[in-house]
């Protein structure tokens, strides 16, 4: 897709395993290579329709702008499988940003996602010896969209998926799980 096309839809197909670290660990630990994993994974894909299309956000007290941010609406059906084994769904808002030039007709941008998580359940590695598996959590998403120009509406995807009790909020401390894996997307338009 050319750089200046809006895209409406987006699809992805995603595979992940799980990995043994708090979400703020995870950057520290694959830079140093203590990232502990398990034999549990997931695929599956992922629906995406822009629901703001571009807009900029302008940085206070300059005349610079960071422009072509989007917010989207997401929803993805997982299979987990390995050590534990059942279904997933998310629903969850995306924050993803402009383009970000690198080299070579190489760009990058950046999503953030909030929403709901439900497994069809009760994840045998969530929790702790302390507190039972929760099927209901929060879900979160970071990921980079890796495109090049000569290929156009194609895009891969590392990320990032975060199921949390948010600090006890919705489910007990300790509740949770990160699984680190990488996408295949496609523009539906």
């Amino acid at each position: 897709m050319a750089q200046g096309s809006e895209r409406e839809w987006h699809l992805t197909a995603y595979g992940s395993r799980w990995v043994n670290a708090d979400l703020l660990e995870i950057p520290e630990r694959s830079l140093t290579g203590s990232l502990r994993s398990e034999d549990a994974y997931f695929v599956g894909a992922g629906l995406s329709r822009v629901i703001i299309p571009s807009f900029s956000i302008p940085l206070l007290g300059t005349d610079f702008a960071f422009h072509g941010n989007r917010i989207e609406l997401e929803g993805q059906v997982l299979r987990h499988f390995g050590e534990q084994s059942h279904w997933e769904g998310t629903v969850a808002l995306m924050f993803r940003t402009g383009q970000i030039p690198l080299f070579g007709g190489l760009s990058v941008n950046l999503a953030f996602g909030e929403g709901l998580s439900y497994a069809s359940e009760r994840p045998r590695l969530e929790g702790s010896f302390r507190v039972e598996p929760t099927r209901f959590l929060n879900y979160l998403a970071f990921e980079a969209e890796f495109s090049h120009a000569s290929l156009p509406g194609v895009y891969f995807v590392p990320r990032v998926h975060h199921r949390s009790g948010i600090f006890g909020l919705i489910a007990p401390k300790e509740s949770g799980s990160n699984f680190i894996g990488a996408g295949i997307r496609v523009d539906l338009r």
